[in-house]
């Protein structure tokens, strides 16, 4: 279904699983941004028991306008759940995001509590700048994936003022040029740079050449602006979530794109937060990370 949600954006959203009045009811948030909604993600809810509701984000998937960067922001994104959870006519329900969709599942709590019934989060990533010079100057992720992160800053040289001390700067430039060419070639190495990251064991990418194009332009948007947060804004929201709503977080004991620390930090502003670490990479779709997301999916039944 598409719903306007002004701005010149409609939103696609999907609702599956049970039709029944008690079912539990999900909004699940996907990673990127950019990425758009993944259907496997409906693995990690016993879908007799759950509603879930999956939706493209703006400028992903199957929203339009595709790519699309206009009035595309964090609060544009809390805005549109917002839209979507009268749109379906729920009062309050589960948020499930992982990657960006942690992030995003944050803010919306940090506007929208009284209509959270859980949290669960997987892969944190709370937007400060020190995760993204992990991911994107030298120093962080480049010394575990050398030969990976000389491909990704090389290919931004094609920049004119390409430069290894400002990635994020010179793949903004190529990813707005006018030739076709040389935006697929920069969201093709942008992309390939955090897929080469996301799996405990690193396998061959499939990732859909559409889904590549709106992954690098919109994420490197939104990095370009810091997510449009306060340092600290989302843990400080954090520490008011009080414990009569149920968080789990879960995180890859070995996630390169969102390191543990950042859970860690956020479990502890959120005292009564279940976390569990598991042997795994960034992926959600690892068996360690799968088993224990619906584990805690289940426990809210």
């Amino acid at each position: 279904m598409l719903l306007d949600v002004g701005d010149g954006h409609t939103v696609y959203y999907e609702v599956h699983g049970s039709k029944k009045p008690e079912a539990k009811v999900a909004v699940v948030l996907h990673g990127g941004p950019g990425g758009g909604l993944q259907r496997a993600q409906l693995r990690s809810f016993n879908l007799k028991k759950w509603r879930v509701i999956l939706f493209d984000q703006r400028g992903s998937g199957s929203s339009t306008p595709l790519y699309s960067l206009h009035k595309n922001t964090t609060w544009d994104l809390v805005s549109d759940i917002e839209k979507i959870r009268k749109a379906v006519s729920v009062e309050r329900w589960t948020v499930f995001g992982g990657s960006w969709g942690s992030t995003l599942a944050l803010a919306y709590a940090s506007k929208h509590l009284d209509h959270v019934s859980a949290l669960v989060l997987r892969g944190i990533y709370l937007g400060e700048s020190a995760e993204n010079d992990w991911l994107y100057r030298e120093g962080g992720a480049s010394h575990l994936n050398p030969e990976g992160w000389s491909q990704f800053a090389s290919a931004a040289s094609s920049s004119p003022r390409g430069s290894r001390k400002n990635l994020i700067g010179a793949y903004s430039r190529l990813l707005r040029s006018r030739d076709r060419q040389t935006r697929r070639k920069a969201a093709a190495a942008w992309w390939g740079w955090e897929a080469s990251l996301s799996f405990l064991k690193p396998r061959k990418d499939t990732t859909k050449l559409k889904e590549v194009e709106s992954l690098a332009a919109i994420e490197n948007h939104y990095f370009s602006h810091n997510c449009w947060l306060r340092p600290g804004q989302l843990l400080a929201a954090a520490a008011k979530i009080p414990r009569s709503i149920p968080v789990h977080i879960v995180q890859g004991r070995y996630d390169l794109v969102c390191p543990p620390v950042s859970a860690f930090r956020l479990s502890k502003v959120i005292p009564h937060a279940t976390l569990t670490m598991t042997i795994a990479g960034h992926a959600g779709s690892e068996p360690a990370t799968a088993i224990q997301l619906r584990k805690a999916t289940d426990s809210l039944l």
